[in-house]
């Protein structure tokens, strides 16, 4: 497949895989909060049912558009800046089952 086995690698963008660490360590952090607004947030995942996920996710992230930096975003969202600790804990948990850690 060489270089054409992803899209960013034949554009030259090849600096390009940090973003998916920062969307991974933003997604977490996010979905911390959102369980916090959504009790049942794993239950509803669990039986596709994701209504309440996206009106969630439309008032809090989506209508600001660009109007943010990533930054300010999650720290309005979350009251804290951009945070590895929600993906660390998702980390331990998942890994720490699977591995006995």
């Amino acid at each position: 497949m060489g270089v054409l086995q992803d899209v960013h690698w034949s554009e030259g963008y090849i600096g390009y895989f940090s973003t998916y660490s920062l969307g991974n360590l933003i997604s977490l952090q996010l979905w911390e909060k959102m369980g916090e607004e959504i009790p049942n947030i794993s239950e509803q995942v669990r039986s596709g049912e994701f209504g309440e996920i996206l009106s969630w996710l439309r008032e809090n992230v989506h209508r600001h558009g660009r109007k943010y930096e990533p930054q300010e975003l999650v720290q309005r969202i979350t009251g804290s800046k951009i945070d590895p600790e929600p993906y660390m804990r998702y980390l331990n948990t998942k890994y720490g089952e699977i591995y006995g850690l």
